[in-house]
């Protein structure tokens, strides 16, 4: 069994990278582009899991998300369920599900989604703390809020730019094709 000190050591660890998942949440809401990139390590990975979109390297997420964020009207982002596992003491991995409520073009959205992530401590302008070092976002759904209703049943749940898309959540998942026999 680990010391007490190790194990207070990865409670707290745990509870940063949770503050961690919260501070993306609020810096996306609030626009505030420097809080966000601020979540990310130098060597950063974001991609979608269905491969619609890739960044490599804060430089190009800064870029990326300095023309997102003014696509954007109001969003409210809830991160949900957590599941943290360590890799050792400046690494861990895990998955967050949440989803998000937005203003965009005039109309009101909603999207669920699992983060697929890799977390690491690292020197940043506030110090050692934690940081995504991979982001993979998975959706269940992502559409217009009026078109939840129905749109809930079908296997085509993404609407990015007018394109109806495929989910990835839960189709993708083993155990769903298993249960499924797909």
């Amino acid at each position: 069994m680990a010391s007490i000190e190790a194990r207070l050591q990865q409670l707290e660890d745990r509870v940063a990278i949770q503050d961690l998942a919260a501070e993306y949440c609020r810096a996306i809401d609030d626009r505030d582009l420097e809080a966000f990139l601020e979540t990310y390590t130098e060597d950063c990975v974001l991609r979608y899991k269905d491969g619609a979109m890739r960044i490599d390297g804060k430089p190009v997420l800064r870029e990326y998300y300095t023309n997102r964020f003014k696509q954007y009207g109001l969003t409210f982002h809830y991160p949900h369920a957590h599941v943290i596992s360590f890799d050792g003491p400046d690494q861990a991995h895990g998955w967050l599900s949440g989803h998000a409520e937005m203003g965009l073009s005039g109309e009101g959205w909603l999207a669920a989604f699992r983060y697929t992530d890799v977390y690491r401590r690292e020197t940043s302008k506030e110090g050692m703390k934690w940081q995504f070092a991979e982001r993979e976002l998975a959706a269940w759904y992502y559409m217009k809020i009026a078109d939840l209703p129905q749109g809930m049943g079908q296997t085509l749940r993404k609407h990015y730019h007018g394109e109806l898309m495929a989910a990835e959540l839960p189709e993708s998942m083993d155990t769903y094709k298993a249960m499924h026999n797909l």
